[in-house]
């Protein structure tokens, strides 16, 4: 691939040709030289998804712009990702030689590559599209078993607004420290370290993004949740006890600072009565004759959005004259503290108002 031919002007007329050049074309500067890559970073461009997947046998990326058009890259360590190529091209990344085949087909690029290295070569281009792009959600699904310290590292998993991070093997206690240290992106993680069941990890999780989603929390202790920041917070397959859930709900009536809105957790053999334990907690019409919501309809919002029946549930009231309300149904309890968007509250509609 030739040296792209604007690195050969001014930083000014740079600027502005950059300024031009789509997404794809931006990676394709970039990739172009690693002179390129280092005045194209510096003209960064939003995509809507980047998604990276570690296969058994392959590596393949998805990527989706913000007008729709889409990227599907795989990465194999095999020539036959090239069966049935008419012609191929060759460049090198980083000292790493990629053979590739293209076709557009409307508006999806489609590359197939081989290389020597499929895992490395993969995370190399993960890195240039992160020097380029800037990614709304950043999706990593590693099936392959691998040691995952190397992806741990990779500083720019923190940059991100929303990371997804999911393992389908067992990793080591030292790997999961690594995990715990390293990622903080500035605003969601779901993550799932599918085969971690290790309860004496021994480290406390400072988990304090903004939104938090643990897809399988069986290593996952009192402790752990106490220490949680976030706002909100949906973890799925715990060992939670009812006691755990009550000692969450006893730190956020003592915690006047806490900054906790949504919970959402999954709980086999859950008991509301014995979560609210020593808890005092008032009904919905007991709540609602004393805010003066009589004539009122709420709409109960939980982690993901969606509605549940929070009125049937109690009502906790802090001493600083904040509401929450728990609600526990089909093993998910529901943790919710009252605020201008949730619930839902607006006025009662008369008959001859919708009639109209």
């Amino acid at each position: 691939m030739k040296p792209f031919p604007i690195m050969d002007f001014d930083y000014v007329v740079m600027r502005e040709t950059v300024k031009y050049a789509d997404e794809w074309q931006m990676l394709q500067q970039s990739l172009a030289s690693k002179r390129s890559r280092i005045v194209v970073r510096n003209f960064k461009k939003p995509i809507t998804f980047l998604w990276v997947n570690f296969q058994e046998k392959d590596c393949v990326i998805n990527v989706r712009f913000l007008n729709g058009s889409e990227v599907y890259w795989r990465i194999k360590s095999s020539r036959d990702v090239l069966k049935n190529a008419e012609t191929t091209d060759i460049f090198e990344l980083d000292g790493l030689r990629m053979e590739s085949k293209r076709s557009q087909k409307r508006d999806k690029y489609v590359i197939y590559s081989y290389c020597e290295n499929d895992l490395v070569v993969c995370q190399r281009l993960v890195e240039v599209m992160l020097d380029v792009w800037i990614p709304k959600k950043l999706n990593y699904y590693i099936s392959r078993v691998q040691d995952i310290s190397h992806l741990l590292n990779f500083e720019k998993l923190n940059q991100m607004d929303h990371l997804t991070f999911i393992v389908y093997f067992p990793i080591s206690d030292r790997e999961f420290h690594l995990f715990r240290e390293k990622i903080h992106p500035k605003n969601g993680i779901c993550f799932n370290l599918v085969h971690y069941q290790n309860l004496n990890h021994g480290c406390r999780i400072p988990l304090d993004c903004q939104k938090l989603e643990i897809c399988f929390s069986g290593w996952l202790n009192r402790e752990d949740l106490l220490n949680i920041k976030s706002k909100s917070v949906f973890l799925k397959n715990t060992v939670l006890k009812n006691e755990d859930l009550n000692a969450l709900l006893n730190k956020w009536l003592e915690e006047e600072d806490s900054k906790l809105e949504t919970v959402k957790i999954h709980i086999s053999d859950g008991d509301l009565n014995e979560i609210l334990n020593g808890i005092g907690s008032k009904n919905f019409e007991e709540i609602k004759k004393e805010r003066k919501l009589i004539n009122k309809v709420f709409e109960f919002l939980d982690f993901e959005e969606y509605e549940f029946k929070g009125y049937e549930g109690r009502h906790l009231v802090r001493n600083d004259g904040k509401i929450a309300t728990a609600h526990l149904k089909s093993d998910i309890f529901r943790f919710i503290v009252w605020n201008e968007s949730n619930p839902v509250i607006t006025d009662v509609k008369s008959i001859s108002t919708e009639m109209e």
